[in-house]
């Protein structure tokens, strides 16, 4: 079993062998490589590792856990691959941020760790996979059999655009079961239970004596209750107590706790996060409130109160929301760099498509897995053919994918120009070779995918900077000359936003 430390390397064909003396560490951003030898074979599957044929694996990035960053001191990664041959390699792996959305509703921690990590500890990586899986459930939404025409993009990218696709999910929560109105209703009236306990009391005070409590009469000296009572005059009678420690008002508390983190990472951008974080404190202050206990795991097999009272139930609606959308985001985390990869496929074939005069068969079918492959919504090898007349030019466009020779980019687009002269018509092709890249990818790399593109056209897209970049590394990538497109913020703009700068590049390309 042998590594390549980036995709620069596995362009280079430079390969390395494990150390079994120390433990390396490689970045989930460059895009490392695992080659298994040919006898090897996974002992167990890992949400991490992306298979790319020939026992080659894509390494994609790790979940740190609070854990992980407390042991290591660093946004890595402990991870041990085994193989069927009892073989097991060790190294580090490393992400550029800490996914604050696992942190539920310790707020102390998350405070802590905001303070040392900084933007490094991120709720943006989550709301954005969440973002690209409902791009692909929209696109499966037109039809059943999770085939659908490249037509339907558009009212996809529509449809996310608007401002409440692209809300953070505690406020898209917050809206759709109308959390904040209905915690203001139910704070001043929590449930509660009567408790009954057995105390001294004034004889002139007790209402109810149980078993207990007619024994201790009995057993009492005297020869009626007022000599029983004694000089203090006090019998045994049962007291009965409000007791709001219910498990519905326990998971309330408890949930709202965890919506009040989320809130207050939005409260300074969005009017209603402030509302609803400041509707959370007062429930808070509610003398009721207060005699509930704090926990951290405040949820098991709903009551009837939690399924059938209308206030109760919404807030558990919600909660099996959220739990959806988190158990989503976790399953997608390492895999995110493939599940980018198909967003921006889709985002070209709408960019083709907005091109004046363009033209694809209407039989033309996306084809979307059922069950997404390592973080892949699209079946692997589709092409896409477009037309598109311009003036006196027929432009053939074909979009397409090789996922077994990266050589060829992440996917490619095939160009074929024929111009309609008064002569003999005049034949153009090229390539383009297509990268992309969660983070701004190093200048290494990008003179690697310049150097082994000779004739053809190398173009990078990636989605965020990286957190650290020095001023060096910068001038660098300047210096690489290479077509480094940032995709615009998909939460903070919109994915249509990218489509328009997708077509604004292909009519410059086009022109040159």
């Amino acid at each position: 079993m042998r590594y390549y430390s980036s995709i620069a390397d596995y362009l280079d064909k430079k390969i390395h062998s494990f150390n079994s003396d120390s433990i390396i560490t490689l970045k989930s951003k460059n895009r490392p490589f695992l080659k298994l030898a040919d006898d090897e074979d996974l002992q167990h599957q890992y949400h991490f590792l992306m298979e790319r044929g020939n026992g080659l694996y894509e390494i994609g990035f790790p979940l740190i856990q609070v854990a992980d960053f407390e042991t290591n001191n660093s946004l890595t990664q402990l991870i041990a691959i085994e193989t069927k041959q009892g073989k097991v390699i060790k190294f580090y792996l490393e992400d550029e941020v800490l996914d604050e959305t696992q942190l539920i509703n310790d707020e102390d921690l998350a405070k802590a760790l905001l303070k040392e990590l900084g933007k490094k500890c991120d709720r943006t990586t989550a709301e954005s996979i969440s973002l690209f899986i409902g791009l692909f459930d929209s696109l499966t939404n037109h039809h059943n059999d999770k085939k659908t025409t490249p037509l339907n993009i558009e009212k996809s990218l529509d449809k996310l655009s608007q401002e409440d696709a692209r809300l953070p999910l505690v406020l898209a929560l917050n809206k759709r079961y109308e959390l904040r109105h209905k915690l203001e209703l139910i704070a001043p009236k929590l449930r509660s239970q009567l408790n009954r306990v057995a105390e001294m009391m004034p004889l002139g005070h007790i209402q109810e004596m149980d078993a207990y409590c007619l024994r201790d009469y009995v057993r009492r000296p005297g020869k009626d209750a007022i000599e029983k009572a004694g000089a203090r005059q006090e019998l045994m009678g049962i007291k009965r107590y409000q007791n709001y420690n219910t498990p519905e008002n326990r998971f309330l508390k408890g949930f709202c706790d965890l919506l009040h983190l989320e809130c207050q990472d939005y409260h300074d951008s969005y009017q209603e996060a402030k509302s609803l974080y400041i509707a959370i404190e007062r429930f808070r202050q509610e003398p009721s409130v207060k005699t509930i206990p704090r926990t951290t795991i405040f949820t098991g097999k709903p009551n009837y109160v939690l399924q059938q009272n209308p206030i109760y139930r919404s807030f558990y609606q919600a909660y099996q929301d959220y739990l959806k959308r988190r158990t989503e985001k976790e399953k997608f985390w390492g895999f995110r760099q493939a599940l980018l990869v198909d967003v921006v496929k889709i985002l070209w074939l709408e960019a083709l498509l907005k091109l004046e005069g363009s033209y694809i068969d209407c039989q033309t079918k996306i084809e979307i897995l059922d069950i997404p492959k390592e973080g892949k919504y699209l079946r692997d090898n589709q092409e896409f053919k477009i037309l598109c007349l311009l003036n006196k030019s027929a432009f053939i466009f074909n979009l397409q994918q090789d996922t077994n020779n990266l050589e060829k980019g992440d996917f490619q687009l095939n160009v074929a120009l024929q111009r309609i002269t008064k002569k003999e018509p005049e034949i153009f092709n090229s390539q383009w070779l297509i990268w992309v890249f969660w983070y701004q990818p190093e200048a290494e790399i990008l003179k690697k995918i310049k150097e082994i593109s000779k004739d053809k056209l190398p173009i990078c897209f990636y989605l965020y900077p990286s957190p650290e970049l020095s001023e060096k590394e910068t001038e660098e990538i300047i210096e690489s000359e290479i077509n480094l497109i940032k995709i615009p913020h998909p939460l903070e703009e919109n994915l249509e936003t990218g489509v328009r700068l997708i077509t604004e590049k292909i009519c410059y390309w086009l022109a040159e």
